[in-house]
């Protein structure tokens, strides 16, 4: 059976692109009026947001209402002339200034501003590059050629690593890299041989020697792993010397399956990434064996894809990928085993024993209707997010029990398909409306775990919506701050803390709040915390502001930015 899901490293970055779009800075106005008063000219500067200096040479895009484009002069000033009143949309770029969002996606810096005959000049700020440049080594001190320097960021939304959209970086002949393009932020780097790279056999033995991965400053477990903070427009040097050790196998068996069924196996190190070593499995004995991989923590998982007989009904789910729907054909279930494994020397004799995935089906009270004659094949993006890093699967996603059920009484019925055994958080997305409530049997879900064990006996979930959410928008006084900074909502109504991060000019905001009580408070987004320990709450407790919502309400309000020590 198909179990569509996210690749890991997507999470983050898909949750940063939701909340960096849905912030009210981004939403572009569509609409000019004209006046008689113009044509007008346009003036503006673009100058550097750290040192306030003019960027001469940089690319100014007009891209509303018309496209145009201008480079600046010596003294950073650009002009558009012949423009109508209204709203005028204004983007700027250049090399060595920052060139993305939020998501690592490519996005120049913007402004709107409102044109008229005595309008003022504009003003756009880029924002310079931060660099983390460095040297890989062996203990030699020769350079390692090839190797393959990836970034990890802390997520806010659970504070686990994970990797850096803009992907890995390979050491040059002399064993330097260079990652350019950062922003302002904590940064952890992990150094190992890029794919491909074999282990080599001595002289004196048959185990061949290699370079387990190292994270900065120089340790093999990802819990002793320092930050690298990076200021704005700053470049950060990071050396490592890497040591070849004896390398290791896992030898052992899986059972509890059929032999016409398919048995996949996979390998996770401490980070959730996948070991490149191949797994040599014989499906006749269930035997299997890695081949040689770096010691360290390792998280292996076997699954079993149920292959069905010719009498097998068939079944059919839709699902949205993108904007387009798409069939899969609901053909076989899973069997599931995972171990944990510390491999400071080979291991033999492993055994995992395959226990059934779980269907867990949802039933989400107080949905709105649908009007449209189209049934909408996912229309209530719900997601299980794994709690466990060694998972084969970090999110799945509920489907509709029926394709081409059109909820119109304000139930949905939807599944997980193939949940195996773990911990699982739901995110319950908001907009229009939120979670009143969330359960499993007697588990609430707002603010506890979904446990899936192998009894495959888990009760429904069940949610139920409300229609009339709360706003919360504000400013953040940032001083004479360089770094960007996150505001951070603490309620009572769900478990995790909910980050949102706050616009160029200090503004931010949150739709679809379930009504009551918060506590919001703003820090520079560099800053390494748990926003939920007492012990931080009370050092900043004179810039946390409280605020309750009623339903419906829209607030504003003014913060303070907290100074946190790393």
């Amino acid at each position: 059976m198909h179990r569509p899901s996210t690749p890991r490293f997507l999470l983050p970055a898909l949750f940063l692109a939701a909340l960096f779009f849905s912030s009210p800075q981004n939403l572009r106005a569509q609409a000019f009026s004209l006046s008689s008063s113009c044509p007008c000219t346009l003036r503006g500067t673009v100058t550097d947001s750290v040192s306030g200096q003019p960027v001469n040479r940089a690319l100014v895009h007009l891209t509303a209402p018309a496209s145009r484009a201008a480079l600046t002069d010596s003294e950073g000033r650009f002009q558009f002339e012949g423009l109508p009143a209204g709203l005028v949309s204004l983007e700027a770029d250049k090399p060595g200034y920052l060139g993305r969002d939020l998501a690592g996606n490519r996005m120049r810096p913007s402004i709107s501003v409102r044109l008229a005959s005595d309008s003022p000049p504009a003003t756009l700020k880029l924002t310079p590059e931060s660099i983390i440049y460095g040297q890989v080594s062996d203990e030699r001190g020769e350079p390692l050629e090839g190797f393959a320097v990836n970034i990890l960021i802390r997520a806010p939304h659970d504070g686990q690593l994970y990797p850096y959209m803009p992907g890995r970086f390979l050491t040059d002949d002399e064993g330097k890299f260079r990652i350019p393009e950062l922003r302002p932020g904590s940064y952890y780097l992990v150094v190992r041989p890029s794919q491909g790279t074999a282990p080599n056999s001595t002289a004196n033995s048959s185990v061949p020697l290699g370079f387990p991965p190292v994270y900065y400053p120089g340790v093999n477990d990802i819990s002793s792993a320092v930050p690298l903070k990076l200021l704005p427009g700053k470049s950060v040097q990071a050396n490592f010397s890497l040591k070849r050790e004896p390398f290791v196998q896992i030898f052992g068996s899986v059972s509890g399956y059929h032999p016409r069924d398919q048995v996949n196996l996979t390998l996770q190190d401490s980070s959730g990434a996948p070991e490149n070593s191949e797994i040599v499995f014989d499906p006749a004995s269930g035997s299997f064996h890695t081949k040689w991989i770096p010691p360290g923590s390792y998280t292996l998982t076997a699954q079993a894809t149920v292959v069905p007989s010719t009498e097998t009904p068939d079944a059919n789910i839709q699902v949205v990928r993108g904007m387009a729907a798409v069939r899969f054909r609901v053909s076989a279930a899973q069997s599931f085993a995972r171990q944990q494994i510390n491999t400071a020397s080979s291991v033999s004799d492993l055994r995992l024993v395959l226990q059934p995935t779980s269907d867990i089906p949802v039933l989400v009270h107080g949905f709105p209707a649908n009007d449209s004659p189209e049934p909408r094949v996912r229309p209530f993006p719900l997601n299980l997010i794994a709690r466990d890093r060694g998972s084969p699967n970090p999110a799945y996603f509920a489907v509709l029990e029926n394709a081409q059920d059109t909820p119109s009484s304000g139930d949905l019925r939807m599944v997980f398909f193939g949940v195996p055994p773990g911990a699982y958080e739901v995110m319950i997305p908001y907009g229009s409306f939120y979670a009143e409530s969330a359960s499993s049997g007697s588990v609430d879900l707002l603010h506890e775990d979904l446990v899936v064990d192998s009894s495959g006996a888990i009760p429904p979930i069940n949610i139920v919506l409300r229609d009339d959410p709360a706003t919360l928008n504000g400013t953040v006084d940032l001083g004479d701050s360089q770094l960007p900074a996150q505001v951070f909502l603490l309620t009572d109504k769900r478990r995790q803390p909910l980050p949102l991060f706050v616009g160029p000019d200090g503004t931010f905001g949150m739709a679809g709040l379930a009504p009551g009580s918060y506590r919001v408070f703003a820090v520079a987004a560099s800053s390494n915390f748990d926003p939920q320990d007492p012990a931080f709450l009370q050092k900043i407790s004179s810039k946390i502001q409280e605020v309750t919502l009623a339903p419906k309400q829209s607030a504003s309000i003014n913060l303070e930015l907290a100074t946190v020590e790393d």
